[in-house]
């Protein structure tokens, strides 16, 4: 079945493509909505907490719906130490993970590890295996932004001082254990809650 594209829009879920396995009751189910639709559906998904799943042409239907956007790419990690915990950050109230937006001329690889070591403090880790990227929309300066974000599972040797990035409005940044993990992902976005899945497993 052909991978369906799934943006976290506020407290909503917009899925573009077939419907997935394993998903809880939409809200609302279109067809290949019209270009003119979109608008109005994405005001919807901004304002109400749902649900929806658009069928169809899935391609002409994500042209469509990113046509509200400015796209922008960014990179980051999940990251495990030889203790077998994990890299968690505090940000603006809520855990994360480390990440950030992709500088001229480097790779994506390049910035995910970058990102990590700039807002953690800690030595470059070294990539595993790439994970699944995740679309997340927010509002910035007027402007309707959907950021797609490469994910990394890591690995780090680096056994010095966490140091947050606070320019970056990072408070906290600390090694948890698989466990707290599980637990601090159901505080955290649910862009970043899919990672923490996939990577955990």
């Amino acid at each position: 079945m052909a991978q369906s594209y799934k943006v976290f829009i506020g407290g909503s879920v917009l899925y573009i493509g077939n419907e997935p396995e394993n998903q809880p009751v939409f809200n609302r189910k279109l067809t290949d909505p019209k270009a003119s639709d979109w608008s109005n559906l994405i005001m919807e998904l901004e304002t109400a907490n749902i649900s929806v799943l658009t069928e169809g042409n899935k391609e002409l239907n994500w042209k469509n719906f990113i046509s509200s956007y400015k796209l922008i790419e960014a990179a980051g990690g999940l990251v495990q130490n030889q203790n077998d915990e994990w890299l968690f950050i505090h940000r603006n109230g809520m855990w994360d993970l480390p990440k950030g937006k992709l500088e001229k001329g480097e790779s994506i690889e390049e910035c995910a590890v970058r990102e990590v070591a700039e807002e953690c403090g800690i030595d470059e880790p070294t990539i595993e295996k790439p994970l699944s990227p995740t679309y997340h929309t927010y509002e910035l300066k007027g402007k309707r932004i959907l950021k797609k974000t490469y994910w990394y599972l890591m690995k780090s040797s680096d056994t010095s001082e966490l140091i947050p990035q606070t320019e970056e409005g990072i408070t906290e940044v600390k090694w948890v254990s698989t466990a707290e993990a599980k637990i601090l992902s159901e505080a955290s976005f649910g862009s970043i809650q899919e990672v923490i899945k996939e990577g955990l497993e």
